[in-house]
């Protein structure tokens, strides 16, 4: 629409005795993707209701998942503590597993931060309080965070990281604390389009679990797979 036009339209409108407001800019939507994935995240958190421990999350980009979680959290009356770790300055070096149609680079998904991130969370409805007290960002490259990880047995460890290296430094760190009975989710598994993006996260899985691998399970609502493990 021309300039001149909606200036027309405007004072006609006023004439007539209408007020004009500008719309406000479009704010977040619920989208199916996120429905999913919440009722995802729903179906593993009912799997460990009865495990104790806290809450990981490695690779939590702009913090959306990581919101997600701090729901199911909350939702458990705060009984738990949700550890978060990322770089927040885009990808390690990727090693030549990693070769992909997608090219993964260094520092690539970096655009984010530790104060980005902790907005999100406030701007998602969650208290201050709230985050203060049950979340902690830990920021730094695996290798050199995860070793600072300060909590007790793991409950459910969700891996988002991409990379080979950043499984396999993930996976020898954390899966020690994962309690019997806790739950693993690898977001980049077989069959999805992360695992054609990130091939080296499968073959990571693979060498870490061996003969374990036939324990992991695929959510057939989401295509994800995750495990739970079944011995200390």
């Amino acid at each position: 629409m021309s300039p001149r036009l909606t200036s027309a339209i405007t004072r006609t409108a006023k004439a007539l005795g209408f007020e004009i407001r500008r719309a406000p800019a479009p704010g977040p939507r619920l989208t199916y993707t996120h429905a999913s994935r919440l009722l995802y995240f729903k179906r593993l958190f009912d799997l460990v209701s009865d495990v104790e421990g806290d809450v990981v999350e490695c690779g939590v980009g702009r913090g959306n998942s990581l919101a997600l979680l701090a729901f199911l959290v909350k939702e458990e009356a705060h009984k738990r503590h949700l550890w978060a770790f990322d770089s927040f300055e885009g990808f390690p070096e990727p090693s030549s597993e990693d070769a992909s149609v997608r090219h993964p680079k260094k520092g690539q998904w970096g655009r984010t931060g530790v104060r980005l991130v902790e907005q999100i969370l406030l701007d998602s409805g969650l208290d201050l309080a709230f985050v203060r007290s049950h979340v902690t960002l830990v920021k730094g490259f695996f290798e050199d965070s995860l070793p600072k990880y300060a909590g007790g047995p793991i409950a459910l460890l969700h891996l988002d990281v991409d990379l080979y290296d950043s499984y396999r430094t993930a996976l020898t760190r954390l899966y020690p604390h994962v309690a019997v009975g806790g739950v693993v989710l690898f977001d980049e598994y077989m069959g999805t389009v992360e695992h054609l993006h990130f091939p080296g996260a499968q073959k990571a899985i693979a060498e870490y679990f061996g003969s374990r691998l036939s324990q992991i399970r695929q959510d057939r609502q989401t295509g994800k797979y995750y495990l739970i493990k079944r011995e200390a």
